[in-house]
């Protein structure tokens, strides 16, 4: 009898829960032609719209919390299970033609903004890997970012516009200092510093961007490299760590 109950406890919350949702998602600011495939997950008391011809797939996760805004443009696509939760006071401002990936995740603790037809893939993590920091996200038109890929936003990570980053990438921007003895050295004090990465760039896939690079414009990153350094605009580097292995 005990199981019996708690299987109807269980499926009760769930419709309640999800009566909630739809009460949240009936509040916001939902264009024409959208298609919802429910459950849609909508949480918080923040401002989120979405524009003509979009599609929220199953279980979409949308958290926007007290102040914040979430402003989505035309045509964007949200795969199922795919995650954008934006901290109050804070906001995200997305073009047109968006697309986050199944299971991809953002979480937005500071003011960020996307261009048109920035595609992000399946399973991409993007947030600060350490409590306590807030990088700021810029991402320009026609960008894409492959999946599985993760972006650490500990400081700011600019990436402009037709920047290709393949899947399973690392972008850090930051690391620890090593100089106190008595603690593990991934316990060390906090440094960071900001990563750009510059128009028409194409960084291959498993690449490893570390804290302060600027990858120039229409430079080439070769599959498998950990870019240690600035790369010039119109170069090819690659390996560990990334040289040059010539001139575009």
């Amino acid at each position: 009898m005990k199981i019996v109950l708690s299987f109807i406890k269980y499926h009760v919350n769930q419709c309640v829960r999800q009566i909630f949702w739809l009460l949240k998602l009936s509040q916001s600011k939902i264009g024409k032609n959208v298609s919802i495939q429910f459950p849609v997950i909508r949480e918080g008391n923040g401002s989120f719209s979405l524009g003509d011809k979009s599609k929220l797939e199953k279980r979409t996760n949308i958290g926007v919390g007290d102040k914040a805004v979430l402003d989505v443009g035309k045509v964007a696509l949200f795969e199922s299970e795919s995650t954008i939760l934006v901290n109050k006071n804070y906001s995200l401002k997305i073009g047109d033609q968006f697309k986050l990936g199944a299971h991809a995740r953002l979480y937005v603790n500071s003011d960020w903004s996307f261009g048109n037809a920035v595609k992000i893939e399946t399973h991409c993590a993007i947030f600060a890997r350490e409590s306590g920091f807030a990088g700021k996200l810029s991402i320009g038109d026609h960008s894409h970012i492959g999946d599985f890929t993760i972006i650490d936003l500990v400081n700011d990570v600019i990436i402009a516009s037709d920047v290709a980053i393949g899947p399973n990438c690392t972008l850090y921007t930051h690391d620890h200092e090593y100089k106190d003895k008595n603690v593990a050295a991934w316990k060390g004090g906090i440094v960071s510093k900001p990563i750009q990465i510059e128009k028409g760039a194409w960084v291959g896939s498993n690449v490893t961007i570390l804290p302060g690079v600027t990858i120039g414009e229409r430079a080439v990153v070769a599959a498998g490299s950990v870019v240690t350094k600035h790369v010039e605009a119109e170069t090819i580097v690659g390996g560990i760590p990334a040289k040059l292995i010539k001139k575009i």
